[in-house]
């Protein structure tokens, strides 16, 4: 019998004719087609070379934004480290509207204020999961509250799902909170909060059953030790209708009925300052709560409103009567909107109908909110694999360009944060440079990323007020 030639090395050949032929495909940029079927074009290297823009040399920094050459500015953002991005396309903020409702102007002018007749200065930040467990917000409230004073967390909502992760404050809650929110069928005598949520206690028509049960809901707050957070100042709640058959109880203190025929109604729960505090809610009716808010009386206040998934266009299910009922008492300067990157869909041609839904948006808040400045900030960066290679997802200028039409429309102003992120490209550096700012979504910020964006964003506000208060 003729003895059996040794074939070992034809898989080693095979192999190699393989990554032959892939290294061809590689170079022509080709991919391979059979019939009627095509594959996407060939890139063997894809996950060990960067694209050739990414070797290209960004010149301009932070330098030449707003000035920080005083003292104190340079010592408050000593943290927040230099950003390149193209001077000709860069924009920061543009204020539209030439008149003292358009802009920034009113916000400007209660800062002039502080420290005079007025007490505070009021933000509410909108956004999605880019400012959740108080991200980004809580930078900016710091640097703020070191320039123009202030103490405190300001409005928190009930429950959350991120209370484990935000590092702001302590917060936990019973299990047995029914909530709506702006994702929900919401029944018309439920009417959503500022937080895009509202939150019902467990209640019981029988007195007697309600005490007894120990099913009462409960939620609790606790300092942190921190700058500006290690204690609250005055707390107050804030709920809807309710015929003071309600009521509500802090641990070792006496129960506090809540009564009011308002659509939002205010309590003082705790007039002065403390570490922390628990209220449980004894109820025998529906009732509507909205949130609390810790603070000081003086300075500025910043309160975070995030919501995962958000584009931003559900906030107009936030009723008027609410809204303007909480207004009442908060009295907001400046509204801020970060959204867009939820939108972002690289299949995605016209985003027109974004535009319009936004518009809508900012003149609901508007209406609400009538003396606020409003600012729009554009998407940021987001990278998707194409051919192999994250890259910035092309529908990203677009977004970002209706949202700047946006601000045009409405009279308000608007921050090109993709452009200060350093535009195309610059997430791949977030993720992929030697100090790492963003995850390997491609898309979120950690800590340290949110802290650089939080401080950038409180540089150009800043630099913005300084050109207004020497035009003023």
């Amino acid at each position: 019998m003729k003895k059996r030639e040794n074939r070992q090395h034809e898989p080693l050949v095979m192999v190699l004719i393989t990554v032959l032929v892939l290294l061809v495909f590689t170079v022509t940029r080709a991919g391979f087609k059979i019939g009627s079927f095509e594959t996407r074009k060939v890139n063997l290297l894809a996950d060990v070379t960067s694209p050739a823009k990414d070797s290209l040399a960004l010149h301009a920094t932070l330098a030449s934004g707003p000035s920080v050459a005083d003292t104190v500015m340079v010592k408050q953002i000593r943290n927040v480290e230099k950003i390149t991005v193209p001077l000709d396309q860069y924009t920061g903020i543009i204020q539209f509207g030439t008149d003292s409702t358009g802009g920034l102007h009113h916000f400007f002018a209660s800062l002039h204020q502080l420290g005079r007749e007025k007490k505070k200065v009021r933000i509410a930040y909108f956004g999605d999961s880019m400012i959740e467990g108080d991200l980004i917000t809580q930078d900016i409230r710091s640097l703020l509250q070191d320039q123009f004073g202030g103490e405190g967390v300001g409005f928190m909502p009930i429950t959350s799902i991120v209370a484990g992760f935000r590092q702001s404050i302590i917060h936990s809650f019973s299990p047995n909170w029914k909530e709506y929110t702006l994702l929900d069928a919401v029944p018309s005598d439920h009417g959503l909060g500022i937080t895009g949520h509202t939150f019902m206690p467990w209640y019981s028509s029988s007195e007697n059953d309600s005490l007894q049960s120990g099913n009462e809901s409960w939620v609790k707050y606790a300092a942190v030790g921190r700058k500006h957070l290690n204690k609250f100042g005055s707390v107050k709640m804030f709920y809807g209708r309710s015929d003071g058959k309600n009521a509500v109880a802090l641990k070792g203190n006496k129960t506090i009925p809540l009564s009011g025929n308002g659509a939002v109604n205010e309590v003082c729960v705790c007039p002065r300052p403390v570490q922390g505090f628990t209220c449980t809610f004894n109820c025998s009716s529906p009732l509507n709560v909205y949130g609390f808010t810790m603070e000081s009386d003086t300075g500025v206040i910043l309160d975070n409103f995030s919501f995962r998934g958000n584009s931003g266009m559900p906030l107009t299910k936030m009723p008027y009567n609410v809204l303007t009922g909480l207004n009442k008492y908060l009295n907001y300067d400046l509204i801020i909107l970060q959204y867009g990157v939820n939108v972002v869909n690289d299949k995605v041609k016209d985003f027109s109908w974004y535009e319009k839904g936004m518009t809508e948006v900012v003149k609901h808040l508007q209406n609400c909110f009538p003396e606020a400045s409003i600012l729009v900030i554009g998407a940021g960066d987001k990278s998707t694999r194409i051919e192999g290679q994250y890259q910035t997802d092309p529908s990203v200028p677009v977004v970002v360009e209706a949202q700047r039409r946006v601000a045009e429309k409405t009279n308000t102003a608007f921050w090109n944060f993709y452009q200060a992120m350093g535009g195309e490209g610059s997430m791949v550096k977030w993720v992929t440079g030697d100090t790492i700012y963003a995850n390997s979504d491609y898309t979120h910020f950690n800590p340290r990323g949110a802290r650089r964006v939080g401080g950038l964003l409180y540089n150009y506000i800043i630099g913005e007020y300084k050109k207004d208060k020497k035009a003023g």
